[in-house]
């Protein structure tokens, strides 16, 4: 998440560490997930599966280009679900300044991920990240599975980060998102 401002980091960390914290006192257990919903402004729809009704809150950032990437983002709106533990889903919704040059494309990919490298795929045709870590919370308690999954689109990048009880559950999260368009 470099392109994201400190105050938007500082809350998304805090939102992470709720998150991880609720999902300590939860026992294992099978979530059936709801039919995927279909959310965002014309041109930037896209369909996932939330545990809840999502709160929508739009940020403006300042466009300013990452060196090492060659884009800035004009816009987030974040699409966030979930109660005290898992499941928990949200999802970033960004609007570049323009597109990613080609051979920067994976490391701004990857660079959206918990830093553990994950995976470069194709998401339904589009150049895309996936990683699936423990959900690990500052006290080194690892209960769950945090899934990430960021889908380039032109000159909009969809970030979806999952917490679960297990790792099937986070892949099956994972595997409701669609971009729609």
């Amino acid at each position: 998440m470099i392109l994201l401002s400190r105050s938007r980091k500082a809350l998304l960390a805090l939102a992470s560490g709720v998150a991880l914290a609720g999902c300590m006192s939860q026992g294992a257990s099978i979530v059936s997930m709801p039919l995927p919903t279909q959310l965002g402004p014309a041109g930037n729809q896209f369909k996932a599966s939330f545990p809840h009704s999502p709160t929508r809150v739009t940020y403006e950032d300042s466009g300013t280009k990452q060196a090492q990437y060659g884009v800035g983002v004009q816009t987030n709106t974040t699409y966030v679900s979930g109660g005290d533990g898992p499941p928990v889903v949200n999802v970033w919704v960004e609007s570049l300044t323009n597109t990613v040059p080609p051979r920067r494309v994976n490391p701004f990919l990857r660079s959206y991920l918990a830093g553990h490298g994950g995976r470069i795929i194709k998401w339904f045709g589009r150049p895309a990240a996936e990683e699936f870590v423990p959900g690990c919370n500052p006290s080194g308690q690892c209960v769950g599975t945090v899934g990430n999954l960021v889908v380039l689109d032109g000159t909009t990048i969809y970030f979806i980060w999952t917490q679960q009880n297990s790792r099937n559950a986070a892949q099956d999260e994972i595997r409701t998102f669609r971009v729609v368009g």
